[in-house]
Parts: C-alpha cells; structure tokens; sequence
C-alpha cells in the first residue's frame, strides 16, 4: 500500500531526522547534517525569486533541497521519494544524486552532469548545494575549496542557464575565479 503523501514541513523534517537520527551523519565531522540542508535552503531563499512563482513548483524545490542527499546518503530509493512526496520532487533529487565511483571525477562523470542538466529545478538545487559547499569550505578554509574552485567549468559547461547567471555571479565570487 502507498504511504501517505507528506506535506512539504513534514518531508523537511523527514530529510533532517533521516540524516541525524537514523543515519547519523555528520557533516564536516561534527556537525548534524541537517546544519548542511538548512544552509543549503538559505541559498534557496536567497535566489528563490529565480524560480516560477508556481507554490507547487516552490515546495517541490524546497523538498528537493532537503532531500538531495537522500539516495546518495541516506539509503533511500527513488520510489520510497516517490511515496513520501510525488514524482516531480523524486526527479529533482534523483538527478543531483552523484554517479557511483571511486573517484571524485566519476562520480561527477559527463552522464551525470547530462542527466542533471535536463531539469532546471534540479540545477536550482544542486547550484544551492554548491553555493552552500563552496562557501562553508572558503569559511573554513578546507581542502574541499581549491576542489570546487577546479569544478567551476565543469559546472558552467553543464549547468550553465538563462535564468540562474545571478546564481553563477555568486558562485564566481565565493570561488575568487573568472
């Protein structure tokens, strides 16, 4: 039998115990990972006004924004996203979750960024996720950062979107490239 659909509040709060509680990752080390998805959904508040004004739409990202690490950390498939919440947040967190690799390079492999570059919501998502990454390794002063700095073409070769240059603007400003 299907569950029944959460509303947008209840799957945020699903995302954050899912990460914290039942898998209890951590990010950074030490801190809860649901301190990684509310920074990311500041990113989403900040550049949400790129997105249709659809309240539909808007609550599918903000979903997408709590759950995009689900399949890739938290041991969910597709279809248990399907059954929380509907097809379209399921496609947007299906599409930013990486490749299986051994590597950083295949995990982020050209089929990945293909399938990521078909779904303009999912590109929203996945730029708040850097955004968010980016910046919380510039402030740290992590190893992470010369890593996204080195990414920055590869995202703009794929992700790059009529619509999202003031997302790019910031990235290109946090990661100090031209």
């Amino acid at each position: 039998t299907k569950e029944k659909v959460m509303e947008t509040r209840e799957f945020i709060q699903f995302c954050k115990d899912r990460h914290d509680k039942e898998c209890n990752q951590k990010y950074d080390g030490n801190l809860p990972y649901s301190k990684h998805l509310d920074y990311v959904f500041s990113f989403y508040l900040r550049f949400e006004h790129l997105l249709p004004i659809d309240p539909v739409i808007r609550n599918n990202v903000k979903s997408g924004v709590y759950g995009h690490d689900l399949i890739e950390d938290a041991r969910l498939t597709y279809n248990d996203i399907v059954d929380k919440t509907n097809k379209e947040t399921a496609d947007i967190i299906y599409c930013c979750t990486e490749n299986r690799g051994k590597t950083r390079d295949e995990r982020h492999s050209e089929s990945y960024y293909k399938e990521l570059s078909d779904n303009p919501l999912a590109i929203f998502v996945k730029l708040c996720d850097i955004l968010a990454n980016a910046t919380y390794s510039y402030l740290t002063n992590s190893d992470m950062y010369r890593k996204y700095q080195a990414d920055y073409q590869k995202l703009v070769r794929y992700l790059y979107r009529s619509g999202y240059e003031q997302m790019f603007m910031e990235l290109r400003y946090i990661l100090k490239v031209t």
